[in-house]
């Protein structure tokens, strides 16, 4: 079977993580790009191979007979989009975060079951091998019972430009952006535990900022630019109790006046043991002596993995690693954070 393809959103996530991996598969025909920007979409299809391309996405599902898509929009049109390929019979694999609204998500998963259609989550950092391992130590039974996590990413200055800054269209600053990653990815590693209370700080503290000498990451969507709306938060914080006594402290920056570090970092601690994930290592003691293990994983392209996944449900129609029900429960998360934020106080969750 040769999945038919197409491609909504031609910015550089889709360049970087979808259209080379869907070009090089065996078993899939690239068959069109979709971009609001049509000299983009032109030039994007020539690069990747796409025999067509479209001004909008409407034009290229009434156009095309396609059996999958990928939506790598701005943050507030995944939904919308994502319900456009299910009413043309197409499966769907949605950029993060699946909605920036948890009733949208959850009316994307409705949608998906009654369509009967595939719906995957964007969320890369599942297929990376070094993330796989550890999954196998918490798996096995190794850390014991978990009680413990912590998950952050902190940058010092890497404030995106574009639209990433409008609430808008992004639903929330390095929550949405960047913090949807870490926590889907401690959750995923821990067991997907039911969360129960949540307790978020949001701030922004830096701003805009005019620091020299300093990479900053811009968007190339020309109709989604900033155009001076800054409204969204720089700095956030979490703190989440889960159902099976597991806790878990999250913490997530675009601008912070401390020291850069950009790397995800996720740690697990349980009864018999631990794991983090930078630096790679299993914690645990034998013979009472620590023992510190680093695990020799070789390096993969999550991205590549992630496609060939997702292809490989679409032709068995099976169920993906990310289901658009998990989404929708990171969504929960994700807004619980931002209510408790506002509310200044805990959320207690249904």
């Amino acid at each position: 079977m040769t999945v038919r393809v197409g491609v909504i959103g031609t910015g550089s996530i889709s360049r970087v993580g979808h259209l080379p991996h869907y070009r090089n598969h065996p078993e899939v025909e690239l068959v069109a790009v979709a971009d609001v920007d049509p000299t983009r979409a032109e030039k994007v299809a020539a690069e990747f191979g796409a025999a067509r391309w479209y001004a909008n996405p409407t034009d290229m599902f009434d156009s095309e007979r396609l059996d999958a898509v990928s939506i790598c929009t701005a943050n507030n049109s995944h939904v919308p989009l994502a319900l456009m390929a299910f009413e043309h019979g197409a499966d769907v694999l949605v950029e993060k975060p699946l909605a920036t609204d948890l009733a949208a998500a959850r009316q994307l998963a409705d949608a998906a079951t009654k369509h009967g259609r595939i719906c995957m989550v964007g969320m890369t950092h599942r297929f990376r091998n070094d993330a796989q391992a550890l999954k196998r130590f918490v798996e096995a039974g190794d850390l014991g019972d978990l009680y413990a996590a912590r998950a952050q990413i902190l940058r010092r200055r890497g404030t995106p430009a574009g639209w990433f800054t409008n609430r808008a269209v992004s639903g929330g600053g390095p929550l949405m952006d960047i913090g949807v990653h870490v926590l889907d990815l401690a959750w995923w590693l821990a067991g997907m535990p039911v969360p129960e209370t949540v307790s978020g700080h949001l701030v922004t503290g830096i701003g805009r900022y005019n620091t020299v000498m300093s990479s900053r990451w811009r968007s190339s969507d020309a109709a989604n630019q900033d155009n001076g709306v800054f409204d969204v938060e720089d700095y956030a914080s979490a703190y989440i109790r889960f159902k099976n006594g597991l806790v878990l402290q999250l913490e997530v920056s675009w601008a912070l006046n401390g020291p850069q570090d950009d790397n995800l970092k996720v740690d697990l601690y349980g009864t018999k043991g631990g794991v983090s994930l930078d630096p790679l290592t299993y914690y645990s003691e034998r013979n009472d002596i620590f023992l510190d293990s680093s695990p020799s994983i070789e390096r993969n392209d999550p991205y590549e993995a992630e496609i060939h996944h997702f292809v490989e449900a679409v032709k068995t129609r099976t169920q993906p690693l990310i289901p658009v029900e998990q989404g929708v429960s990171i969504v929960e998360m994700l807004t619980a954070i931002v209510a408790s934020a506002e509310r200044r106080r805990e959320v207690v969750l249904g």
